[in-house]
């Protein structure tokens, strides 16, 4: 088929620009004027009517299965106080009832920060609205769980228990646990709740999927998953159900973990739909609970420092026994000392192994905006990089890092940084440009359901590191990136960290035709205009996955090859 007179941004150096695309199997065969391109006979011709056509955005980091099963569970994302949440549960605990389900109350996406007085909440506020029932509701950075009386008993925790290592029991004046679990001291209430089936697990995935591809994304870098998720996934590719296509992380805490490195990481997609190619590494927590892990204490909490939920000697012989196996290692660092520790392991871990801290070899695949990159995909990825001490941002291009970054996450932590951090260190949060002007590597996403799936946000928060409308301009030094760097970051960025970049990530002739379509051109409108764009279609491997109808004809189905 021919898709006609749209505004082609592909991201190649050697054809940027173009009006015209021709695709056929699946892949692009040319781009260009209407004059170069053209059609076979018989072939469909589809006018885009000065639509802007670029590559599939693709989000480096976010949570797929979560993303959907929060779609079946109380959104608390938002609530301007604890009523507010409250009522939320309420209202979605008693449509669980009415739809047979008796068991957990579960929910997601509170932030105290923004409520009058900025406290937590307690188990007690719980308590008078779930009756029986036992609750836990994961906070919006999903590093924080706030459960009720009941969900305590059910996880066996009292006044008497202590600490776990890497995570903290919020007590009260009574010494009794408040009801607020950081980082791992979550691990007792997860597994009282257990897992969810396969077919919950299926369902979830493919709501997150078709989420994704209404917004324009054909590709998703998913942080975390066990072996049971695995499988899920693996099945839905082998049935060509699963919608997006996936490069996946295992979590470094499976207990499968050393069967799966013993297999080596997937070279090729299950169905050009899903692969499994990094290891999940969390060093410390999140800045909105205090559990990510700072050099000097928290500015609005001189008590503590955050924590460090990987043992930095574990941490070692994960990141060396997962590069050893042929994988990526995704390390999750959000604090300035989290970064740091995860730059000491790599530096000293490709002192002592050479050979593997290269990373492996790929096809070479030009690209403007990701500046000179070895044909090589990185074996060490940190995650988040939203505060680095300005000492060590020569460090990630020294040593061939590459940052997986958020905006839209700049973008909500904009009202309270400044509090948590203190002036003098926000010279290093979200210091995107930094890492630009270095030449490292910034990959674009958005961490869902931590944080809205919808990749205009991020790429407003990339181009004014303020908040959707406007507030908080000027909040952070550094500088934004440009319009070119905000879409590489969300489309070549991501396919050069999967080692996709010779097939995907541009418009260029030989790859996968993954694309998507706006009706608006996201590289000249006002940022403000950006989050109006409208999804016209989201084609994967040449199948139109979404489409408007008003643009796309009818008779055009997500089957057309």
């Amino acid at each position: 088929m021919i898709l006609d007179h749209a505004t082609i941004w592909t991201g190649d150096p050697r054809c940027p620009r173009g009006e015209t695309i021709r695709i056929a199997g699946g892949r692009i065969v040319a781009v260009g004027s209407r004059e170069e391109v053209v059609a076979a006979p018989g072939e469909e011709r589809l006018d885009l009517r000065g639509a802007f056509l670029c590559p599939g955005l693709v989000d480096a980091h976010a949570h797929v299965m979560e993303f959907g099963l929060a779609l079946e569970r109380p959104d608390l994302a938002g609530a301007a106080s604890l009523e507010e949440a409250l009522t939320r549960v309420k209202t979605g605990g008693e449509e669980n009832t009415r739809s047979g389900s008796r068991s957990w109350i579960l929910g997601r996406g509170w932030d105290q920060n923004p409520w009058p007085g900025g406290a937590y909440p307690h188990r007690k506020d719980l308590d008078r609205i779930t009756g029986d029932r036992p609750a836990a509701l994961n906070r919006v950075d999903g590093h924080a769980l706030w459960v009720n009386s009941r969900a305590l008993e059910a996880a066996g925790i009292t006044a008497a228990t202590a600490d776990p290592p890497g995570g903290r029991i919020l007590r009260d004046e009574n010494g009794e646990p408040s009801g607020i679990l950081i980082d791992n001291a979550m691990n007792p209430v997860d597994a009282a709740i257990g897992a969810p089936d396969d077919a919950t697990r299926c369902r979830a995935i493919r709501a997150a999927a078709d989420r994704m591809v209404r917004a324009g994304l054909t590709g998703v870098h998913d942080m975390g998953m066990d072996a049971a998720d695995l499988a899920a996934y693996r099945g839905l590719a082998a049935s060509a159900d699963l919608g997006v296509r996936v490069y996946a992380a295992i979590v470094a805490e499976d207990p499968e973990l050393e069967r799966i490195l013993a297999s080596g990481p997937d070279l090729l997609e299950a169905g050009g739909w899903f692969r499994l190619g990094m290891v999940k590494f969390f060093l410390d927590g999140a800045l909105g609970s205090r559990g990510a892990a700072l050099l000097e204490p928290y500015a609005d909490a001189r008590e503590t420092r955050g924590l460090l939920v990987t043992p930095p000697r574990d941490l070692a012989r994960g990141v060396a026994r997962t590069a050893a196996a042929g994988f990526q290692a995704a390390l999750h660092a959000i604090g300035d000392r989290a970064n740091r520790l995860a730059l000491d392991t790599w530096d000293f871990l490709a002192r002592e192994h050479p050979a593997w801290a290269t990373g492996r070899a790929v096809p070479a695949a030009p690209v403007s905006g990701l500046g000179p990159r070895p044909p090589r995909v990185p074996p060490v990825r940190i995650e988040h990089a939203q505060v680095i001490h300005p000492g060590d941002l020569d460090r990630f291009a020294a040593l061939g890092a590459a940052a997986g970054m958020q905006p839209v996450q700049c973008a909500g932590d904009l009202p309270w940084m400044e509090a948590r951090l203190g002036p003098s260190r926000l010279a290093g949060a979200y210091a995107w440009g930094d890492l630009l002007d270095r030449g490292v590597v910034v990959a674009s996403g958005s961490d869902f359901p931590v944080e809205s799936h919808d990749p205009r946000i991020g790429l407003v928060a990339a181009l004014t590191r303020a908040r959707p409308d406007g507030t908080g301009a000027g909040t952070l030094p550094g500088r934004p990136m440009t319009r070119s760097e905000a879409l590489v970051s969300f489309t070549a960025a991501g396919a050069y960290l999967s080692g996709d970049l010779h097939r995907r990530g541009t418009l260029s002739p030989g790859k996968d035709a993954d694309l998507a379509v706006f009706d608006r051109n996201l590289l000249t409108c006002r940022p403000s205009e950006i989050l109006e764009a409208k999804t016209l279609m989201t084609m994967i491997g040449g199948r139109i996955v979404w489409r408007d109808a008003g643009v796309v004809p009818v008779s055009m189905s997500g089957d057309h090859p």
